[in-house]
């Protein structure tokens, strides 16, 4: 069913501390009409104000604006119902084990997963495609790594897109191979591609049912919008169907692929520049992979495997005219760089695009998860969002000083360093790679260790945040970077009537509790809306 519009009559929101710009407030209310935000101000003063207003009893706990994906990928969050999800598991028989009972019980078509991390194994090293060949046989299987930047296959898969010895490595992408020459089952960014554009194609209407039940999966977590990273013309077309009958769950920032072609047609009409529950926002660019598979580009070669720096998986050349062209249109480019080297590219890239014209949105760099102290510094000069996600710091603390070596690994997740040079954080999961939920990412934020409290005392811990400081990248810092701050992400008057409510007094939980958060109600556009699904 559609969303019902926003009842005409004023709502009364109280019982709850709010939560402000200087964390929560006692004893203030909020009354909300036809979709926004009236007023804020102490119960007693907006009851008398509006003595017909509908009050809405919180009982205690934390009333917040609501919450901002600032990155995540919402067809592969909703795939993962019709696949197997490898998350988790703690070694390869685990994996493979699960594989098996999977395959036993979804017999026909392709094998296809994610979530499998060679990290957490014991020795670390990657699975190959005759682990997968004694239960498959000729059937193709299609498994991504975690990160989704390396796809595991089997023999079959291979064979399928006739990928052998003499397969040489497709640019910005590797064909991992033995000592002999043979490909063993493990592709590296853009050789992922040469198998899954084998993959069958869901239909209209599979697309647009995973779109939604990815959007409703971030609704349950208390997400109100998101930023949608990586959306190809069959994706546009289903969310543009989506908006049309009126069943988005939340508001769709979409940022298109980096395709030419999609890029130039849809950046021809101007940005909208009324809030609505879909609009493009701007186009994702890739430069490098990720850290946990190599493919991540450094400034000098991985400390544990030197052969290598990584990978760009697009030529920064490319990147920097279209991230211009982007720009100029008033869009917004948001550049996935994660090493060092990718970081101090896009930098350079965008300075010399913002002399260009630099349109009403700012630049955004996606994950920067190693950067040096001086590019760190150069994300606030150049007024260049710094769009990370809290909990991959907790997820790869244990292996990512092995990749970096001791001269390098305080470069790692330099979260302090972007807020003490001026620049604006905005926090996202990067959902399915992550769990959306927002409390662990609060959380993770705050202590910079895992759920076990690991690593003692946290993993650098002098970049550790505040919990007003992070609070304020899930709401008023994402709102901010997408150029919507008198729109979402914070209670003020005029702000549309996006509200999460939680059970818990937010601003004194220790970060164990935080974790353990869930939220209570929410409203999107001012009307109630479920959060079980």
């Amino acid at each position: 069913m559609p969303l019902p519009p926003p009842p005409p009559a004023i709502k009364l929101l109280v019982g709850a501390d709010l939560w402000t710009a200087q964390g929560p407030q006692p004893g203030q209310a909020v009354a909300i009409r036809k979709g926004k935000i009236l007023a804020v101000g102490p119960v007693e003063t907006l009851a008398k104000a509006h003595p017909k207003a509908q009050r809405v009893e919180l009982p205690g706990g934390t009333l917040l604006p609501g919450l901002i994906e600032g990155h995540a990928h919402v067809a592969g969050l909703g795939a993962l119902a019709q696949q197997v999800d490898l998350t988790g598991l703690e070694s390869l028989p685990a994996t493979t084990q699960k594989l098996r009972a999977w395959t036993s019980s979804h017999p026909k078509g392709w094998l296809v997963g994610r979530g499998w991390d060679q990290n957490r194994w014991p020795g670390q090293a990657f699975p190959r495609a005759v682990d997968l060949d004694a239960f498959t046989g000729s059937r193709p299987a299609f498994l991504q790594r975690v990160d989704g930047h390396a796809a595991w296959v089997n023999t079959a898969a291979l064979a399928k897109a006739g990928i052998g010895p003499s397969t040489p490595d497709p640019e910005g992408g590797r064909i991992l191979k033995d000592a002999q020459g043979r490909p063993t089952g493990i592709l590296l960014d853009t050789a992922v591609d040469l198998v899954a554009k084998l993959l069958p194609r869901p239909s209209d209407s599979d697309l647009d049912a995973q779109l939604k039940t990815g959007l409703l999966a971030l609704r349950t977590e208390g997400f109100t919008a998101v930023a949608d990273m990586g959306v190809g013309p069959r994706e546009l077309a289903a969310y543009r169907r989506l908006a049309a009958a009126g069943t988005l769950p939340i508001r769709v920032f979409a940022y298109l692929n980096h395709d030419h072609a999609l890029m130039l047609r849809e950046l021809k009409a101007p940005r909208a520049k009324q809030l609505s529950f879909l609009q493009v926002q701007g186009v994702k660019f890739y430069l490098d992979g990720a850290l946990g598979s190599r493919g991540a580009r450094l400034l000098a070669p991985y400390a544990d495997e030197p052969a290598t720096s990584g990978l760009w998986v697009t030529d920064p050349i490319k990147v920097g005219q279209d991230a211009a062209i982007t720009l100029r249109a008033g869009y917004q480019p948001a550049i996935h760089a994660i090493g060092d080297a990718a970081n101090h590219v896009a930098l350079e890239l965008l300075a010399k695009a913002l002399k260009k014209g630099r349109g009403g949105l700012p630049p955004r760099i996606e994950h920067a998860q190693i950067v040096t102290a001086d590019d760190a510094a150069q994300f606030g000069r150049l007024g260049v969002v710094a769009s990370v996600q809290p909990v991959h710091c907790t997820s790869d603390h244990s292996w990512t000083p092995a990749r970096l070596g001791p001269q390098r690994v305080n470069e790692a997740f330099p979260w302090r360093a972007f807020l003490n040079g001026g620049a604006l954080l905005a926090f996202g999961s990067d959902a399915p790679v992550e769990e959306p939920n927002p409390f662990a990412g609060l959380a993770a934020a705050e202590t910079r260790q895992d759920a076990h409290g690991n690593p003692p005392g946290g993993f650098l811990p002098d970049q550790r945040l505040t919990r007003l400081e992070a609070v304020r990248a899930y709401t008023a810092g994402n709102a901010q970077a997408l150029g919507r701050a008198k729109d979402l992400g914070t209670l003020e008057k005029g702000a549309v009537a996006d509200l999460l409510w939680v059970q818990a007094p937010l601003g004194g939980l220790s970060p164990e509790a935080l974790r353990k958060v869930r939220p209570g109600r929410l409203w999107v556009n001012g009307v109630e809306v479920p959060l079980a699904h």
